[in-house]
């Protein structure tokens, strides 16, 4: 029963034709009374402030947005029936609920727990589908406006809030209560439907767990965790936990729309909608039904039998965007999540997957008051949450020691993979699904394209080639300089400024013709020994790609030291560039896309001259107009590019420290590109009106590193073992957009890998097989291992995820270990100790577009208990080894490409790596532009955008 107090001395007896009876509450708007009409039905009567009505115009617009409101449809909702904005004291009526509220049943009864949370969470979305599809937003949802009705949830107090600000008595960005404000009313972006969708989340976690998901002290410090901070989820079951973690993505692109929600609670309750039944009333229908139904219950599904796998999983306990920094940044400290209920229960399939999208309801009118002209249409939100961000489990300061070895005993160089820094500009894919040539550039000519990315790694602001080894600075890079090849979308490298590669049939000697004539933007001539000036400043600067991609040059070690000024190896004449390799590698071609082989004036001066480096002169599509070092950067047509003119007048690009404000900006319309950082999981997300989600598998995969010296992981079968027992699909859906299982060592990027058949127990998780070949290794019930890992919040999400699976398939107890994101070489240590047995989550990606960085750093023989390897399992095949040695010295790419599948095919033959994940992400792309694709790096194609 509602708690009904009497009339007090003041209040009014009658108001139009309702006779009060009752004092139901009092808030900051006004009193809420019990009455009744003329034939005697009970109805609740919220009478407003006398501040309310004091302005003509704004009773107008409020009666118009009241209006508006009467149009939802009664499910799950407590009608507005009536109002009165003409007289002295303006008021409005609604259904009269006879239940508490949902915020004085938790303070009563604590936290809900079974059938009534997942009724709980059918109703209130349920609500919501209905609200939104009658194009209201509610705008202040919570518990308060939460009712607990005998026959399900009831949601009170919808188009209020709207109503109210269209009186001017409340800011658009301070309507809502701060424990469940989405992030775009804080900081004031235009609000619309996915900020509901936010407050339902928030709600959901606080009935689960009885404590607000942001805390409950001072307002500054919640709205502080709203916008940068993870939500406290508690112990939330699944899989409604996956569904509340999406909806509290901190970007409204992100969060799914109330009606995909509705349909995969559903979908979870067992009753799916029909196909185009999607936010009609047959949907709302079904959702009253089964939330006012006992028995109603949501529980793990997994995808249609004849669906494909999806790549998509509930979300790790953060929804946001976190980037795990390089060490030296200050955002690398980022805190450990809160302990994760993965442990406890194997996570199902993503719900979204369950669900498809079918046709989307047409976007309701926004019923703008007079004077709201420009407001924007909703974003649709539809789509997954974004997890959180792309961290980067590879040693993250490795770059500065790596170098490229002698393959010794084979005869080859072996280079190490990328450990990549967390700063990387978002990597994405093609719209359609397809690599394929960059197109030609078509369209309008003129017009400026926006786009936010990640802040510099470095905190110097040096954005010249030498330094620009990834990121937004290395982004920059491509656009201000043209190199001798560029890499394909598809992983292949064609020539851009050379107009011949070719080796004298070693591989060791290499001679490059570069095309005659072209200047940089300063007129200066682009020749032989614009490179090799480049290239020995590269070799100098240790934060770049050439201690990664040169140290096999001849003279390398003195040029880097500066004990010469120029690589020996190296040699200039014309047009022409002479190179000397140590040793044979017939991949040397595949480098020569990296900004560290571009080539400089001789204005750039020293590798160390700030000046240059953090304003250089280029010879590449465009060239810097302004800069305000490390926070924008404009970049205009460069005229004299030798590949013609781009279409766009202009680039600006802002990078900013956090990326979801970026897609804030895309949602309001102030910017034509901005990343998903971790983004929605897959290409079908719903983006904002206007605007395009694109998506790409990145050169970078995610595997289990087992212990094959020692332990438990010494046997192949206990190998087959785990990856029999893994669910790909669900460890993938916490890596976000574009992520997908890996069916391989070699990144799907590199053209002829990444395909289902070379590791079957990769293909398909197989809990039988899994428990046949634990008791083949004498495996039982009860086992223990270790899984080492360094701690970011996703690979944490992750390592948690596989300890569950373990346990529920194979009975084994999974002994987490973690070292700090910052310190590789004590994860290296700790994983290649004496005593260590187990596995070790690790992520790698080749230095370039060939499978030799990928397969020689992990699995070489010779690389076995060095302690700058990465062959951190301690295998050692000889017949891997000499597969490696034949492929790096075979010029053919074909045969090339043959050989390395071979040397793979043995590696996951025995498991020597456990493949997981091909990381992915993805970005919102402006449908004013055409021919806006993605590179092999995940940048935009901003040579060959255009104006539509």
């Amino acid at each position: 029963m509602a708690d009904i107090r009497p009339l007090r001395p003041g209040d009014p007896e009658r108001l139009g034709g309702y006779r009060l009876t009752g004092l139901l509450g009092e808030g900051g708007q006004g009193a809420v009374y019990l009455a009744e009409d003329e034939p005697g039905h009970r109805v609740a009567v919220k009478l407003l402030h006398a501040r309310f009505s004091t302005d003509p115009k704004a009773r107008s617009r409020f009666a118009a947005e009241v209006a508006v409101a009467q149009r939802v449809e009664a499910f799950c909702t407590a009608r507005i029936l009536d109002s009165d904005v003409e007289g002295d004291r303006p008021y409005i009526v609604s259904e009269y609920i006879d239940g508490p509220s949902l915020a004085a049943a938790l303070a009563e009864g604590g936290p809900r727990r079974g059938p009534d949370l997942d009724r709980l969470a059918i109703g209130t979305m349920t609500a919501l589908a209905a609200i939104h599809q009658a194009g209201v937003v509610h705008r202040d949802f919570k518990p308060a406006n939460v009712l607990l009705a005998a026959d399900g949830p009831r949601v009170i107090d919808f188009g209020i809030a709207r109503a109210l600000d269209a009186t001017g008595t409340l800011s658009s960005t301070a309507v809502g209560t701060p424990a469940y404000m989405a992030p775009e009313q804080i900081s004031g972006a235009p609000v619309g439907p996915a900020a509901d969708v936010f407050a339902w989340g928030a709600t959901m976690a606080f009935a689960a767990t009885g404590r607000p998901a942001f805390g409950q002290d001072s307002i500054p410090a919640v709205m502080h965790r709203i916008l940068n901070m993870a939500p406290d989820l508690g112990m939330m079951p699944e899989p409604l936990r996956g569904v509340v973690a999406d909806c509290l993505s901190k970007d409204p692109a992100l969060r799914p729309a109330s009606q995909r929600v509705l349909a995969t609670l559903l979908t979870l309750a067992g009753s799916p909608p029909k196909p185009g039944d999607a936010g009609d009333e047959a949907m709302l229908s079904q959702g009253a039904e089964t939330a006012a139904a006992d028995s109603a219950r949501l529980r793990d599904a997994g995808p249609p039998p004849s669906s494909p796998p999806q790549p998509l999983a509930p979300r790790p306990l953060s929804s946001y965007p976190q980037l795990e920094q390089h060490p030296q940044s200050p955002l690398a400290q980022t805190p450990p999540p809160p302990s994760s209920p993965f442990a406890q229960t194997p996570p199902p399939q993503s719900p979204y997957a369950q669900t498809p999208p079918g046709p989307q309801p047409p976007s309701p009118p926004w019923a703008g008051p007079a004077g709201s002209a420009g407001q924007p249409t909703w974003p649709s939100g539809g789509g997954q949450g974004a997890p959180s961000g792309t961290d980067r489990t590879g040693p993250p300061g490795a770059r500065r020691r790596r170098r490229i070895g002698v393959l010794a005993g084979a005869g080859g160089g072996a280079a190490v993979a990328l450990a990549v820094a967390a700063t990387l500009v978002v990597v994405l894919s093609d719209g359609d699904g397809g690599p394929g040539p960059s197109p030609s550039p078509t369209g309008r000519v003129g017009g400026t394209l926006r786009i936010t990315a990640a802040s510099l790694g470095s905190t110097s602001g040096e954005i010249d080639p030498s330094h620009a080894y990834t990121g937004t600075e290395r982004f920059l890079a491509k656009l201000l300089f043209t190199g001798l090849a560029e890499v394909e979308p598809d992983g292949t490298v064609r020539n851009r400024l050379a107009t011949e590669i070719k080796s004298d049939g070693t591989c060791s000697n290499w001679t490059i013709g570069i095309k005659e004539g072209t200047v940089f933007s300063d007129g200066s001539p682009v020749d032989a020994a614009a490179f090799q000036r480049g290239w020995t400043r590269a070799a100098r600067t240790s934060a770049g790609g050439g201690p990664v991609l040169m140290s096999d040059i001849a003279g390398y070690a003195e040029a880097s030291t500066g004990q010469a000024g120029a690589l020996s190896g190296v040699s200039a004449s014309g047009s022409v560039i002479d190179v000397r390799l140590t040793s044979p590698n017939c991949d040397f071609p595949k480098r020569l896309g990296d900004p560290a082989f571009a080539p400089l004036p001789q204005s750039a001066g020293a590798w160390d001259n700030a000046s240059y480096n953090e304003n250089p002169v280029g010879n590449g599509p465009f060239k810097l107009q302004s800069s305000d070092k490390g926070k924008s950067y404009t970049l205009v047509r460069n005229d004299r590019w030798a590949f013609g003119r781009t279409k766009l007048d202009a680039v600006q690009v802002s990078a900013l420290d956090d990326t979801a404000q970026g897609r804030v900006s895309f949602a309001s319309g102030s910017t034509d590109f901005a990343p998903l950082t971790g983004g929605t999981g897959t290409a079908s997300a719903s983006p904002p009106p206007g605007g395009t989600v694109v998506t790409r598998t990145l050169p970078y995969t995610r595997m289990l590193v087992p212990v094959t010296a020692r332990g438990p992981m010494k046997s192949r079968e206990a190998r087959l073992a785990v990856s029999y027992a893994l669910d790909r699909n669900a460890i993938a859906g916490l890596y976000g957009t574009g992520a997908a299982p890996a069916h391989g060592i070699v990144p799907a990027s590199l053209p002829g890998f990444g395909k289902a058949g070379a590791c079957p127990s990769c293909d398909a998780t197989d809990p039988a097989k899994a428990k046949q070949f634990a008791a083949q290794a004498g495996l039982g019930s009860g086992t223990r291992i270790t899984l080492y890992l360094q701690q970011t919040s996703t690979g944490t999400a992750a390592a948690q995820v596989i300890q569950a699976r373990l346990r529920a398939v194979l009975g084994w107890s999974v002994e987490l270990k973690e070292t700090p994101l910052s310190d590789w070489s004590k994860f290296r240590q700790a994983v290649t100790a004496d005593d260590a047995s187990g596995l070790a989550l690790f992520a790698w990606g080749p230095d370039y577009p060939s499978p030799y960085t990928s397969l020689w750093s992990l699995l070489g023989g010779t690389l076995v208990g060095r302690s700058d390897g990465y062959n951190l399992a301690g295998w050692k095949n000889s017949s891997f080894d000499g597969l490696i040695s034949s492929a790096v010295r075979t010029p053919s790419d074909d045969q090339r490409t043959k050989l390395y599948q071979q040397a793979e095919k043995i590696a996951l033959d025995d498991l020597a790596l456990i493949p997981l994940v091909y990381t992915g992400a993805g970005a919102l792309a402006s449908n004013r532009f055409v021919n806006l694709r993605l590179d092999y790096d995940g940048d935009p194609t901003v040579a060959t955008a255009a104006l539509k």
